[in-house]
C-alpha cells in the first residue's frame, strides 16, 4: 500500500481496482491532497481520467465528485465526468441511508450528486482540510451562524 495520498481521482479509482485500498479512504486522502492544492494544481488532479472501478457506486462518487469540486472551486469541468461510467446510480442513494434525513439530503444535495442519485449533505465532501470559510450556505442558512434565522 502507498504511503502518499492519491493525487488525482484517477489514482482513487486506481487503487480501488487494485485492491490497494478501499474507496472511502482512498477519496478522503485524495480530498485532503486537493485542498491543500493551488488552483493550478487542482484542475491537474481533476483531468486525469479514471478507470473503472468495477463498482457503479464508486464511480458514480468519482464522477459526482469530479465535476462538483470543479463547480465549487470555479474550475473547468473534465469532459469525462459526463460519461456513461460516472453518470450515476439506477436508483436514488442516501448518504447516510437514515429514511428521517431524506427530505433534508434531498434538498441539501449538490447538483453533481443530485443528478446521479445520490442524495447528500451540502458539503459532501467536507474534509477537516477543508478550506476555512468556504462552507456552502444553504438558503434558510446565515453565513454567519449556520442557523436557521429566527
Amino acid at each position: 500500500m502507498s504511503t502518499r495520498r492519491p493525487s488525482s481521482l484517477a489514482e482513487v479509482a486506481q487503487r480501488v481496482t487494485d485492491g490497494q485500498q478501499k474507496f472511502g479512504p482512498a477519496l478522503a486522502e485524495f480530498l485532503d491532497a486537493f485542498y491543500l492544492d493551488t488552483d493550478e494544481g487542482r484542475q491537474h488532479r481533476l483531468d486525469a481520467i479514471p478507470t473503472a472501478t468495477d463498482d457503479s457506486e464508486a464511480d458514480a462518487w468519482i464522477g459526482a465528485a469530479g465535476e462538483h469540486l470543479a463547480q465549487r472551486w470555479g474550475l473547468l469541468t473534465p469532459s469525462w465526468t459526463r460519461g456513461p461510467r460516472y453518470a450515476g446510480l439506477p436508483f436514488p442513494r442516501f448518504y447516510p441511508a437514515t429514511t428521517s434525513l431524506q427530505l433534508y439530503l434531498l434538498a441539501s444535495s449538490p447538483p453533481a450528486f443530485r443528478q446521479r442519485n445520490i442524495f447528500t449533505a451540502a458539503e459532501p465532501l467536507m474534509r477537516a482540510r477543508f478550506p476555512a470559510g468556504q462552507k456552502a450556505v444553504l438558503p434558510f442558512e446565515t453565513r454567519d451562524s449556520g442557523q436557521i434565522p429566527a
